[in-house]
């Protein structure tokens, strides 16, 4: 029997968590609003079109029979006043309509089914385009039937404040129907159940404002299953759109309908009219989303214009944009399809030229069908925008991006814009009175790409503009200020096919480009930083934790030789920063072992980075080196590598960090400056990264870059050998790249002098994440984290919480800068990293200490210990492993879990409690309040219970911490207390029990 109450419970809560599923091929997007069209017309569309340009869907005018109206003249709101649920219009006979979506449903183009359930016509004089007859004024309506019984009292909504008069009374005079009437209920779904066996996806439910929420679910609840022969999966439930009307100021809002599906969001349709109307700067465009007020982005139906508020009616009144104003309509439908938010519909007009006006027809009033001119366009008077070269092209934009989040803003404070779509598309508008003209990173590969704006890729050639993406991502980015489109939009499905005769113009641009790659496993994220373990320990912590976890690479510690410095310091951590010479062997052992440590965690798929120091050689070399050589530190002669006084920099200080050259030309705390301009430097250099990657490391962390020109280290750069087959690394695979520029602002020396060459370890994310979850930045601000807070794009920056400098108060971040010391804290901020799509995760891995100068758990000899393991994971004796604190190391499996999903659905309380949803895979909640969080918050998840992945772990599906109940609604009862011991909770779609 509880068997029995489970399957029943858990089948109810997916009939209403499916109804927000659109059933849209994977490779496809866009609902195409084919208003007015013939079934026959849009069947041919689907197949010759749509399909063909990666449409998803199309939303279809009302199928049911409705009023014949020739006064004024077959207006399109006929469609609207219905006489019965026969399906027969203009559009076509209910055999037309049946195969017209089994034709789509073939090609992979959805049908939802514009339905108008909340009254009945107005007008009946003329009867139904079906032959039915009916008496409106006496709501007698024989071909369904209705009777004056099923329909709500006669009044008139005059206020919109009162909610029971706006869902009682009769919307501009229409019959009422009243979807409480158990009758009314059956003729209802029997409709749309006729509609579902015909194999419709979905539904735009019209008017959905004028009905109670109440009527509404007990009737979708009772919506048949789609049908298996149409192509959808077994129990795949319909889609769900709901027409409500919200822009504040009223009684009834669009929130008390999102439990039961999406909703059209027609503050989006406003707010981006009047943005590309030119009235609102398009810079703010930013944090587009619900930080504007609009509905989460898997809740919202989004579009630039609609069938009512392009004549008017509705919402937006003057800031809607239509294909009246064709360019800047063009530049909105660019903006909402290269944004990852919401669910984009797309409108495909008649041309008009008063509000009531109908479709092209004949003398009779049939409807005529488009034609179709050289261009794709339309005629007949049909605008046809979804056959805009503009709009369609930017619909295989969405489709090429599909996955990315948005990355790499770019504005210039007023009406130019730009930006990426993870490493796969980028967009730029200028609605400025002047030309835009810019280097701008493009988040592509080095190449040449055919902008989808201006024409199209066309075999080897573009028949429109194109742009140069040179080797480090950036391209110049011009669009005039009277270009016809004023956007220009390339992405990773129009570049160009080199030719033989340049293609090795293009391998030569992709040894900088791939500098960029860490060459991580699709299913892992996350570098450790295990800081001075041995390379046995890591070879064994790659097979037995890391890998089977998730992680994706570790960052070791330097393994070239060092000075061995004892007395008052007694082996310090920094000692592997003094470089003796360039032989392979460390405390953490000789150059077999660091050779087979690579080659057994490639083999489980966890990468190897290495700590690379080329700035400078050791300062104190009293006590000789690890592999027992020597050096003469007064005369700069270090003969195991061998390096002279003429390899180095004259000897000065820096002195002055605002003086670039003395930056990169004078002595580090003491140490002797290599010159990386001298070619006997490069060379051996050269020789210590390819001798590593010969091995099989991934790539390098170069320490003190900022010390360094930026045009020695791309000449040393340039010179890496590939990345070996033989690990796994597939051909012509380049060296991953991170580079340590400490750059907080206020000095010389910037990080983007060297983003062309690799990646950054971006220290203002540390600092200003340890800010924020040290209590002194509320959480709210974090909404627009990354760009927006002065951070490098995200697929150039490095991000931590701390790192084996400024954990001891050395390099950026000071005070703020949270560490294993203050565990509660550092366990949400770093959980927040995981959790945030911004940049490229690492993880600390420490060891503990009392002083900055501490070294690693040694024996007496100064012999590296190795860690001990305790039940729970946690290391011994000395050895911190954050890597393998549960609230970290299960947020490594929710940032795989969630791989390729955007941040949606944030919740704030105004200052320190927040949540946000990653897609629809996983959640997170934060509390750094002194009272509770215990809140209902939209998880995004199916319903479902879900193991808190902070609190405890997953076994064998049982969850050994908190689980949380998620509604169909997707909603669930979030608290954390004040007190709890993590402040943080997280689920996630792998964390179902």
């Amino acid at each position: 029997m509880r068997a029995f109450v489970c399957m029943l419970l858990a089948a109810m809560a997916v009939a209403v968590s499916g109804q927000f599923d659109t059933h849209q091929w994977g490779d496809r997007s866009g609902i195409v609003h084919l208003f007015e069209w013939k079934w026959n017309d849009i069947a041919a569309e689907c197949e010759n079109f749509l399909a063909p340009n990666g449409y998803a869907g199309v939303q279809v005018s009302p199928p049911t029979e409705n009023a014949v109206v020739w006064s004024p003249r077959r207006p399109w709101w006929e469609r609207y006043q219905p006489i019965s649920y026969n399906l027969n219009t203009r559009s076509g006979s209910e055999a037309e309509f049946a195969s017209m979506v089994g034709r789509c449903n073939a090609v992979g183009v959805r049908i939802y089914v514009d339905l108008v359930i909340n009254h009945m016509a107005a007008i009946s004089t003329n009867g139904g385009t079906g032959g039915s007859s009916a008496n409106a004024g006496a709501m007698q309506f024989p071909a369904v039937p209705y009777g004056p019984n099923d329909f709500n009292p006669v009044c008139t909504i005059t206020n919109y404040n009162d909610p029971i008069m706006v869902r009682n009374c009769q919307l501009v005079g229409l019959p009422d129907l009243n979807q409480g009437n158990s009758w009314v209920r059956d003729k209802i779904v029997e409709l749309m159940n006729k509609m579902i066996n015909y194999g419709v996806a979905g539904f735009r439910v019209d008017a959905v404002k004028h009905m109670w929420p109440g009527d509404l679910q007990a009737i979708y609840s009772r919506m048949a299953n789609l049908p298996t022969d149409q192509g959808f999966p077994p129990n795949a439930r319909p889609f769900i759109t709901q027409e409500v009307i919200d822009l504040g100021g009223e009684a009834i809002s669009k929130n008390e309908y999102t439990h039961l599906g999406t909703v059209t969001e027609f503050r989006f349709s406003a707010e981006i009219g009047k943005a590309f109307y030119g009235r609102n700067q398009l810079r703010w465009l930013a944090n587009w989303g619900p930080e504007w007020g609009f509905l989460p982005s898997h809740l919202a139906l989004v579009f630039v214009d609609n069938h009512d508020n392009q004549r008017g009616h509705g919402a937006g009144g003057s800031d809607v944009l239509t294909h009246k104003v064709p360019k800047n309509y063009k530049m909105a439908n660019a903006f909402m399809l290269a944004h990852p938010f919401g669910i984009p519909r797309i409108m495909s007009s008649f041309f008009f030229n008063d509000g009531d006006q109908g479709p092209p027809s004949d003398g009779d009033g049939n409807l005529s069908s488009p034609t179709f001119n050289a261009d794709g366009s339309c005629g007949g008077g049909w605008a046809c925008e979804h056959r805009w070269r503009q709009i369609y092209n930017m619909v295989g934009f969405r489709n090429a991006v599909a996955g990315t989040s948005l990355n790499d803003w770019w504005d210039n404070g007023g009406n130019q814009i730009a930006f990426c779509r993870g490493g796969r598309g980028f967009v730029a508008f200028n609605l400025e009175g002047y030309d835009l003209n810019q280097s701008l990173q493009t988040c592509l590969p080095a190449g040449t790409y055919c902008d989808v704006i201006s024409g199209s890729k066309s075999g080897s050639s573009c028949t429109g503009a194109s742009v140069t993406v040179g080797g480090d991502g950036r391209a110049n980015i011009f669009i005039s200020a009277n270009a016809d489109d004023g956007v220009l939009a390339i992405h990773a499905n129009s570049r160009l096919v080199m030719r033989a005769a340049v293609v090795l113009l293009a391998a030569c641009a992709t040894l900088a480009a791939a500098q960029f790659n860490t060459h991580q496993w699709a299913d892992r994220s996350g570098i450790v930083h295990l800081f001075e373990w041995k390379w046995d320990d890591i070879a064994a912590e790659c097979e037995n934790f890391l890998a089977p976890r998730g992680y994706a690479g570790v960052q070791v510690s330097p393994p070239t030789e060092n000075a061995v410095i004892g007395g008052n310091f007694r082996r310090p951590w920094w000692e592997r920063y003094q470089p003796m010479s360039y032989r392979l062997e460390t405390r953490s052992g000789s150059e077999a072992q660091f050779a087979s440590m690579v080659r057994r965690c490639n083999d489980v798929g966890v990468r190897i980075y290495v700590d690379l120091v080329i700035n400078h050689m050791a300062d104190l070399v009293g006590g000789g080196g690890t592999a027992g050589s020597t050096a003469n530190r007064p005369n700069f002669s270090f003969p195991g590598v061998p390096f002279s006084v003429t390899d180095f920099n004259p000897p000065c200080i820096i002195t002055n960090y605002n003086d670039p050259i003395m930056v990169r030309n004078c002595q580090l705390v003491s140490l002797p400056d290599l010159n990386q301009g001298v070619p006997w430097v490069r060379d051996k250099i050269v020789e210590l990264m390819n001798h590593l990657i010969g091995l099989g490391v991934a790539g390098f962390r170069v320490d003190a870059v900022k010390h360094m020109w930026p045009g020695d280290l791309q000449a040393i750069y340039s010179r890496m050998a590939n990345l070996p087959t033989s690990h796994g690394f597939p051909p012509n695979a380049r060296p991953f790249l991170t580079q340590e520029v400490i750059d907080l602002g206020g000095e010389a020396v910037t990080r983007d002098e060297y983003t062309h060459l690799g990646t950054i370890t971006e220290f203002r994310h540390s600092a200003e994440i340890g800010r924020v979850f040290r209590g002194r930045n509320p959480f709210r601000h974090l909404t627009n984290w990354g760009t927006g807070w002065g951070f490098l794009p995200s697929h150039l920056a490095l991000v931590f919480i701390d790192n084996h400098d400024n954990q001891r108060g050395h390099g950026g971040g000071g005070s703020d800068v949270l560490t294993y010391k203050v565990p509660r804290n550092y366990k949400m901020a770093t959980a927040f990293m995981l959790a945030h799509p911004f940049g490229i995760v690492r993880v600390m891995s420490s060891f503990s200490f009392s002083d900055s100068e501490q070294g690693p758990p040694q024996d007496a000899n100064g012999n590296l210990l190795s860690p001990t393991f305790n039940p729970d994971n946690s290391c011994g004796p000395g050895w911190v492993c954050e890597h393998r604190w549960r609230q970290i190391y299960n947020m490594i499996g929710f940032r795989n879990a969630v791989a390729g999903t955007q941040i949606n659905d944030w919740w704030d309380n105004g200052n320190y409690q927040m949540a946000f949803c990653r897609g629809a895979r996983g959640f997170i909640a934060f509390n750094l309040e002194s009272f509770d969080l215990n809140q209902s918050l939209q998880t995004c998840l199916p319903a479902g219970t879900y193991c808190d992945v902070i609190s405890g772990d997953l076994v064998n599906g049982a969850c050994t911490g908190n689980t949380i109940t998620v509604g169909g609604d997707g909603r669930a009862q979030i608290v954390l207390p004040a007190n709890a011991y993590d402040g943080v909770l997280a689920i996630h779609i792998n964390s179902r029990v």
